[in-house]
């Protein structure tokens, strides 16, 4: 797998077996959309390779946090974020999301992605608690499967939702 812009464009990343990482078409589809993630502290959840949260770094951003319940994942992020030399602007963390998501005080991130399995049913859950995370006119970008009805939430405006094939990529920004 490969990052599709920025300084790190090309470098090829390694992948943990048994995840479905975020395919290049719609990576693309989702930097496009967002257009300037400089600066931005991001939040990559479900994180697998972390190719969201390093494409976000190789695009601009300040920083990023990646979370994975996966022992595997974990070991592959790092592994990704050493052999790119991103480890002063990143966190690992291996958890639940929700657990995770409990833990933060007052830390506030402007960018949140999620990429659940397809099969996952706690969508709801996981957008109110992605609600207390988000800076006001923060980004959440979900992907879920294209056979299932996006979640929504008060205070979560969807403000972008794109199906194709499998996989739906909904965007959701926190209003005041």
């Amino acid at each position: 797998m490969q990052i599709t812009g920025g300084k790190f464009k090309g470098f090829k990343i390694k992948v943990p077996k048994k995840t479905r990482p975020t395919s290049s078409f719609n990576r693309k589809r989702i930097f496009d959309i967002l257009r300037n993630v400089e600066n931005l502290e991001v939040l990559d959840l479900f994180c697998g390779s972390g190719i969201l949260g390093i494409e976000a770094l190789s695009r601009g951003a300040r920083s990023c946090t990646f979370v994975d319940i996966r022992s595997e994942s974990i070991k592959v992020v790092s592994e990704n974020i050493k052999k790119l030399g991103l480890e002063n602007q990143t966190k690992v963390f291996k958890s639940d999301y929700s657990k995770f998501l409990s833990s933060l005080s007052d830390e506030k991130f402007d960018l949140i992605f999620a990429d659940p399995p397809y099969n996952w049913k706690e969508h709801s859950k996981l957008l109110e608690m992605v609600k207390n995370t988000l800076r006001i006119e923060g980004i959440f970008v979900l992907e879920i499967s294209s056979r299932r009805e996006f979640p929504q939430c008060e205070g979560m405006e969807v403000i972008k939702a794109i199906k194709g094939g499998d996989t739906s990529l909904v965007f959701y920004m926190k209003k005041a």
